[in-house]
């Protein structure tokens, strides 16, 4: 059964939505509203129950962000004024802790290792632009943090590389997101809370997430056009169509309601709009002069006569759900 643009829309939408947190929140409305739409059409014209499972989803999404903003707010304010600085520097145990904080491309994530109340080493885990952090001034903060074993009254000198202080700010941010996980007893989000900021919200887009997507979805409109023909039987020969004309000038017909014959009924088909196809084809005259004159071989009537049967094979299931739907 051939799968529709529409559907496959949708699959691309979650996988991006799953590879891209910054455009998790994006994607995820959109999908939403799209579904919002669809369902509500359904309760009402077939009393389809989809729509109420929708709003309960949409009703556990707002009670579980309030509670996940709030516990997230209450730890980010207690951080602002318990820094893993000074006196508290000394409740941080041994051991090995990671962190994030957000750099200028993106999050930066550290592990940090700590003894004797000491910091001893730092390793930057991932960072979209780790090969130059490495070799400017974080490199150089890295050193003066490790010389002094802590992050009291390390200062961030300017630089006039694009992003460094900034990304330098979230290089210590991370630093202290990791310390504060060797203080006992230190408020924490929860897991739920977390887990559902990260998994439901994602992270917040930055231009790099917004041109990535509209890279993704200009290929799928490019390929799908392609992708439409090959999952319908036999209309994948629309695709070596060039628009040469050449079918044009030895069809009879030549012209029918704006529409070049048979090439653009050739590239309607290409499209997946069926249905004009179909309407249109009664003025073929099946001479089949098109598919002698055609330089990539292709059959006008041919794949006019794919197309009748692919659109009829699309109404014939249609009207096999309203039936189901209606007992």
């Amino acid at each position: 059964m051939p799968v529709s643009r529409g559907t496959r829309l949708a699959i691309l939408t979650v996988v991006a939505a799953v590879v891209l947190p910054g455009a998790r929140l994006i994607l995820g409305t959109m999908l939403f509203v799209v579904l919002l739409v669809k369902f509500y059409r359904l309760r009402r014209w077939e009393g389809k129950p989809y729509f109420k499972y929708l709003l309960l989803l949409l009703v556990f999404i707002v009670i579980g962000y309030t509670y996940a903003a709030i516990k997230v707010r209450q730890v980010n304010e207690y951080r602002l004024t318990h820094k893993p600085v000074g006196e508290m520097m000394s409740q941080v145990a041994d051991g090995i802790y990671e962190g994030k904080g957000k750099g200028y491309r993106a999050p930066i994530e550290v592990r940090v290792a700590v003894n004797d109340h000491r910091i001893k080493d730092i390793e930057i885990i991932s960072y979209r632009d780790l090969a130059a952090v490495r070799a400017t001034t974080v490199t150089q903060l890295r050193e003066k943090i490790l010389e002094k074993g802590r992050i009291d009254g390390i200062a961030v000198e300017p630089d006039l590389l694009r992003g460094a202080v900034y990304t330098s700010y979230g290089f210590i941010s991370a630093i202290e997101d990791a310390l504060v996980k060797g203080i006992k007893d230190y408020p924490r989000a929860g897991l739920f809370s977390t887990t559902f900021l990260n998994v439901v919200i994602g992270a917040p887009p930055d231009r790099f997430t917004i041109n990535a997507l509209a890279i993704i979805f200009a290929v799928f409109l490019v390929f799908d056009y392609a992708l439409q023909s090959v999952l319908t039987r036999d209309t994948g020969q629309t695709l070596t169509c060039y628009n040469c004309a050449t079918c044009v000038g030895a069809c009879p017909v030549k012209m029918v309601e704006g529409y070049q014959f048979p090439m653009d009924l050739v590239l309607a088909a290409r499209l997946g709009d069926y249905e004009t196809v179909e309407r249109l084809s009664k003025y073929c005259v099946g001479c089949g002069k098109c598919a002698a004159k055609c330089p990539a071989g292709n059959s006008g009537p041919s794949i006019i006569s794919a197309s009748i049967r692919a659109n009829r094979r699309v109404k014939a299931a249609e009207e096999m759900r309203v039936k189901a739907a209606l007992g």
